[in-house]
């Protein structure tokens, strides 16, 4: 191998440590510490989304956080997708407790579970 390839091999070995190093050191590729989310909120936005098939998760939910009831969650918002809003009970305006799971690239709220419904927002 001539010394052109091998330090262009070196620099390309290089990147990708320093590209771990990073991400290992942010957090970026770390799950959260809390594999379960309870969150109880509005729901202010229901829109439809193009799931990858196998998935019939259509439709992305966006709850407005009013608390924290399980886990740590410190956004002012939470999305998920979900197949049927309607079958979930779930309608802009709505307060509802929602469980989340970590799934080690996102929460996932599964939907055979009840959406417990808290009613209309104050």
């Amino acid at each position: 191998m001539d010394s052109s390839k091998r330090v262009g091999r070196v620099i390309f070995l290089v990147g990708i440590a320093a590209w771990l190093t990073t991400h290992t050191l942010t957090g970026a590729s770390a799950a959260p510490s809390a594999q379960k989310l309870v969150l109880t909120g509005t729901v202010t936005a229901i829109s439809q989304v193009h799931a990858r098939p196998p998935s019939r998760r259509n439709w992305a939910v966006t709850i407005r956080v009013e608390k924290v009831k399980a886990g740590k969650f410190s956004q002012p918002e939470f999305t998920f997708t979900i197949h049927s809003p309607a079958r979930a009970g779930l309608a802009v305006g709505r307060r509802c407790t929602i469980e989340a799971t970590w799934t080690g690239q996102g929460y996932v709220v599964d939907e055979t579970r009840p959406i417990k419904d808290e009613g209309t927002a104050r």
